[in-house]
């Protein structure tokens, strides 16, 4: 079974390209931000960059991560449609999918701060529930995001494991803190 870790920014077609992958394979796809703004339906376009929402943001994904492990464990293709924008989140995960038996693919969305926003602003004029999202962020966000190298979307060799870390699974269970290995 193969677990697609979706990567990209807001506004690359990150959800497109996992609905595509989700009907293509038959897969079983997790996207958060669904999630999120179902759970919490009557928080405000901007509510969902407070720490308290970071925090659920991060029991979520974890949660999210054991469901799809599970379902790969049973044999179905997943889709993470996560945005994994740090080497490390898909380090570990690629790990854990290996330790387990799976198949990981990086599928990689890049996009340019012009399309980017020119995306992100018809998305919100049609759906007033969207996430709000400044210039500025944007802008940040370019420069925190870590794209995959040819190695890493080749499934290429997975690197060490962050110091203060025993292990990748470790890792995982420090960022996302409601992620347990034997659950999923």
């Amino acid at each position: 079974m193969t677990v697609f870790l979706i990567v990209g920014l807001p506004g690359a077609g990150k959800t497109t390209r996992a609905r595509e992958l989700e009907a293509e394979r038959s897969a079983l796809r997790l996207t958060p931000d669904e999630w999120q703004m179902a759970v919490f339906d009557r928080d405000s376009p901007t509510r969902w960059r407070s720490a308290e929402r970071a925090a659920h943001r991060d029991r979520l994904e974890g949660k999210l991560i054991e469901i799809g492990l599970r379902a790969a464990d049973l044999g179905l293709d997943v889709v993470l449609d996560f945005g994994f924008w740090g080497t490390d989140e898909r380090s570990a995960l690629r790990w854990i999918a290996a330790a387990r038996g799976l198949r990981t693919e990086v599928v990689y969305l890049p996009i340019g701060y012009d399309e980017q926003r020119r995306r992100i602003t018809a998305r919100s004029g049609g759906d007033p529930a969207q996430f709000e999202m400044s210039d500025a962020e944007l802008r940040q966000w370019h420069t925190r995001f870590q794209a995959p190298d040819v190695d890493e979307l080749r499934d290429g060799t997975i690197p060490a494991v962050p110091a203060g870390h025993a292990s990748w699974a470790a890792w995982a269970r420090a960022r996302w803190p409601s992620w347990r290995p034997g659950q999923g």
